[in-house]
């Protein structure tokens, strides 16, 4: 872990298994006993308040983040000190950059928190490689989240070169949302996304409302024509 992950590390609750809810990582229900032995001996659970910070720009990730519950939120900073959020990892998935460090050895390139209460297992780098080599699941695991991960990277870095805010918040709140209408979000929330300010982020919003795309209430925005927001997107 890097060295702002053992803040996060102090929260761990030891109650908790060792090992990974294989219902959400179905490969992991197919590794040989011997593998799942070295799992469970090696694996740490990690049980953390939303806004944790676990990985810090130029730490040197040791291991691999598998979250169980809540999500990791990948993000920089710009030049001028504002966030933007790269992705996140959900349930049942890791993350592309903490794997490309492992296996580089080069320093972690962003910063990564906790996104409302969240459970990781994080597998040691010495023990995740090693897995990597000996099981096929794990490989393929592995090469599942890197591909994933670097197609929805490179669309938001087209969407970002090639739309401007408005778009971009569009897209962010049909994304948020999952197929559903709410979406429980802060207007500071959205600004640290999307690495603006709440102004522009709150005159956004109004232009939708007005446009009867959405309706905004405290700390939750309500999705009212979906097709609207995709054609804003367009």
């Amino acid at each position: 872990m890097g060295s702002v992950t053992h803040l996060a590390a102090r929260r761990y609750d030891r109650r908790m298994g060792a090992t990974p809810a294989f219902d959400l990582f179905p490969s992991l229900a197919d590794l040989g006993e011997e593998s799942r032995r070295l799992l469970a001996g090696a694996a740490t659970r990690l049980a953390c308040a939303g806004g944790t910070p676990l990985i810090a720009r130029g730490d040197l990730v040791t291991g691999a983040y598998l979250v169980e519950k809540g999500a990791l939120r990948v993000y920089y900073v710009s030049a001028d000190g504002r966030e933007g959020t790269l992705y996140w990892v959900e349930p049942g998935q890791s993350c592309i950059l903490a794997l490309n460090s492992l296996f580089s050895r080069l320093a972690y390139p962003a910063w990564v928190e906790s996104e409302g209460d969240t459970e990781v297992t994080v597998v040691p780098g010495d023990v995740y490689r090693r897995l990597f080599a000996l099981e096929p699941t794990i490989q393929s695991f592995t090469f599942e989240v890197l591909s994933g991960r670097l197609f929805e990277l490179m669309a938001m870095i087209e969407e970002t070169a090639s739309q401007g805010l408005e778009a971009r918040l569009a897209a962010f709140l049909l994304r948020r949302a999952k197929g559903g209408r709410e979406v429980a979000i802060t207007q500071d929330q959205i600004a640290r996304h999307l690495a603006t300010s709440r102004e522009v982020v709150s005159r956004l919003l109004r232009g939708f409302v007005a446009r009867r795309l959405v309706a905004t209430t405290h700390r939750r925005i309500t999705l009212l024509d979906p097709a609207g927001l995709a054609a804003a997107c367009a």
